[in-house]
């Protein structure tokens, strides 16, 4: 569960950095498909980097010594307490799941108000619709507009970010950049429409009024018209804003570096740390943790003759994980005496496939140690 986890807080700390930049840098430049291309750059890369890896030192294969278990005749399963993390996930994804379905509601409630007809212009991917009401002076300028935002694609921007910022719910950050999204689209429709109007700033004063919020559809009179108007009246140069995408550089750096980058466990470290060299992550037993530990409980038996003996110690059991995820090649490492010895080698041999040792973006082999500590009661 610990992996889906990081990955979302990369993901959503790539698209922090990314929009941020995006906001010192752009948001006032006239080069309007620069912005777009940004910002849908950051919703790429905030879902790609973080699957990425890139080690940043080289050291030799490290074994991975697993925690110690400890057994006695008179173990019982232990609680492991409320699973809060799970609880935390499961939440998260429930309300995504919620957001996704209004989303599909929207959807639906935008393609059918496009086929019905309203008071305002509107688009929907290729569906375009002018009210009657339009006279002919406005007409040509508000179909230019409706076909920039049909011609350009931008209905499938906005559901991608729709989408992601219900998946994404907990990182506000999302709303804002759909805001920025729609913004852009408004600007990119604006300045194909206005060569159609002498008029178009009035046009736009005029017709921006009651449009929702919440619809998916690229209305005439969307909001932002301030921004608008300013924009449509900014004659600075779009080419005034190359310089300023030089900061995507050091933007894509930055969340790289935060977010995969690795940094490989140098050669002298102690045989015994819980680590693993190759720029990936160690074998993983089948549930985690929890479920290897509730594995042993539940299958080591401590030999009958070693409790009448007392005869207690802890015995290291080393064994490999290939790279298709089997055990193999189990042996004692530091035994204590045969049964105990034996005892080890039986439950290791008897555990299920694990999930294999990932090592710069391929599976392979690991070599594992196991202690399981034999400790009868105090009487």
């Amino acid at each position: 569960m610990m992996e889906p986890i990081i990955w979302y807080l990369k993901a959503n700390a790539t698209m922090a950095i990314l929009l941020g930049a995006y906001l010192i840098a752009l948001r006032k430049e006239t080069w309007f498909a620069a912005r777009r291309a940004w910002l849908l750059a950051m919703a790429f890369l905030s879902l790609t980097l973080p699957l990425l890896s890139f080690p940043t030192g080289s050291a030799p294969a490290l074994p991975f010594t697993l925690p110690a278990f400890t057994m006695s005749p008179e173990l019982a399963s232990t609680s492991v307490g409320f699973p809060w993390l799970k609880a935390l996930v499961l939440l998260h994804a429930l309300v995504s799941v919620m957001l996704i379905a209004r989303l599909v509601m929207r959807f639906i409630n935008a393609l059918h108000r496009i086929q019905a007809g309203s008071h305002e212009a509107a688009s929907f991917f290729n569906r375009i619709h002018l009210p009657s009401a339009i006279n002919e002076r406005d007409r040509a300028a508000v179909l230019a507009h409706e076909h920039a935002h049909a011609r350009q694609g931008h209905s499938f921007d906005v559901l991608a970010f729709e989408l992601l910022s219900a998946l994404c719910w907990s990182n506000p950050l999302w709303r804002r950049a759909v805001h920025e999204l729609r913004l852009v689209h408004e600007h990119l429709a604006d300045a194909a429409a206005a060569p159609s109007s002498a008029d178009y700033p009035e046009l736009l004063i005029a017709r921006a009024m009651r449009v929702s919020t919440s619809a998916l559809h690229h209305g005439f009179n969307q909001s932002n018209l301030k921004t608008r108007l300013l924009m449509l009246q900014n004659k600075r140069s779009p080419k005034r804003a190359m310089p300023k995408l030089l900061w995507f550089a050091p933007a894509l750096l930055l969340a790289t570096a935060l977010t995969s980058a690795e940094v490989l466990p140098p050669a002298g470290r102690p045989a015994d740390a819980v680590a693993f060299a190759g720029g990936g992550r160690p074998a993983e037993f089948p549930g985690g943790m929890d479920a290897l530990m509730r594995f042993l409980s539940a299958t080591i038996v401590y030999p009958e003759r070693a409790v009448k003996e007392g005869v207690e110690g802890t015995l290291h059991v080393s064994f490999t994980i290939n790279a298709s995820g089997k055990v193999s090649h189990a042996t004692v490492k530091r035994g204590i005496r045969e049964d105990l010895d034996k005892e080890g080698l039986r439950v290791v041999n008897a555990m299920p496939d694990w999930k294999p040792a990932v090592a710069n973006g391929k599976s392979v082999d690991s070599e594992m140690t196991l202690p399981i500590t034999f400790k009868l009661p105090v009487k």
